[in-house]
């Protein structure tokens, strides 16, 4: 049995902590307050919102299977709902989803909680970059120097600049990670006191500014008394807002909400912005995961076959068999 540190408490790493905990002594680090990384929900006063991936989908049976446990216990639904695009031309059209859409119940984060099951996770612990491996392993500490335990692995499972600085010092190649590039986007978020008239759930537009807006007031298990929208930029402006104020970014976005739904944000009970600043790859590489056994260093992450929900989790699980 082998000690084995992951960081990062996205799907990637709690779907390879639980399919490593039942032959090995798993720990997982997570800088943040909690499991989900960008399957993420926000609680605020009288609103919650999901903020980072709206729905996931399943195609391949083993993610399928972990889907179907975690609707068994409730901890999932399916998002039935019409698919609203909105062309150039100022155009709406709706449709039916083409394949099933799922959502963590009551929120995003609530599918990766089920999936964790009772592996050891440790929240708001920032682990430092790696040294030299001793005799007896890896001597993890968190960013101020606190003693974190040693382990026969460490395994990356967040994005590739964080994956690359925690390996920088570690004498291994982890060359596979050169080229992957993360794009950006920003998250309006937006709450009314009453619901909103909207015949979708999600709205795709092809122009401006927004990518996306779903009704996540909508999605299932949600509180449908108040109204709560989540509009996602795009990465092309996203990229472009990195060095802008924060508060002329939320306006540009309020003002393309307005333009292209006519909802008034500046209206609304609650608003904020989020910015994620690796919010998805850039391509859609067919990587296997990184694995350095003479080291016992090892990386997965949507590096390796996109961003999808199911391709995360899929790497992650690739990654657990070559551990074995």
């Amino acid at each position: 049995m082998s000690r084995i540190a992951i960081i990062g408490a996205g799907i990637g790493g709690v779907v390879l902590g639980q399919a490593l905990a039942g032959q090995h002594e798993v720990v997982v680090f997570e800088k943040g307050r909690g499991v989900g990384g960008r399957m993420a929900t926000r609680q605020a006063p009288g609103f919650a919102f999901d903020h980072g991936a709206q729905f996931f989908t399943a195609r391949e049976p083993r993610f399928l299977a972990l889907v179907e446990q975690a609707l068994a216990a409730g901890a999932v639904a399916e998002w039935t709902m019409p698919i609203a695009s909105l062309g150039r031309d100022g155009q709406m059209s709706l449709a039916a989803p083409r394949e099933p859409h799922y959502v963590g119940m009551p929120g995003m984060n609530s599918f990766v909680r089920a999936l964790a099951g009772d592996v050891a996770i440790r929240s708001g612990v920032d682990v430092a970059p790696l040294g030299t491996r001793g005799d007896a392993g890896w001597a993890l500490t968190d960013v101020a120097g606190g003693a974190l335990g040693t382990f026969d692995w460490v395994i990356s499972s967040t994005t590739p600049h964080q994956t690359r600085a925690l390996f920088a010092e570690t004498g291994t190649d982890a060359g596979m990670l050169d080229g992957a590039a993360m794009l950006p986007c920003y998250a309006l978020l937006v709450g009314f006191a009453a619901p909103l008239a909207l015949d979708w759930g999600m709205l795709r537009l092809d122009a401006g500014p927004l990518a996306l807006v779903v009704n996540n007031a909508g999605k299932p298990g949600r509180d449908g008394s108040v109204g709560t929208l989540v509009a996602h930029s795009s990465s092309a402006w996203a990229q472009g807002q990195l060095a802008a104020d924060p508060a002329d970014t939320e306006a540009g976005m309020v003002t393309a909400l307005r333009a292209a739904l006519g909802i008034d944000a500046d209206q609304a009970s609650f608003r904020a912005l989020h910015r994620w600043k690796s919010a998805r790859l850039d391509g859609m590489p067919d990587k296997a995961p990184f694995i350095d056994r003479e080291r016992g260093l090892a990386a997965t992450g949507d590096w390796t076959t996109g961003s999808r929900v199911e391709s995360v989790a899929l790497s992650a699980l690739d990654l657990a068999g070559m551990i074995g």
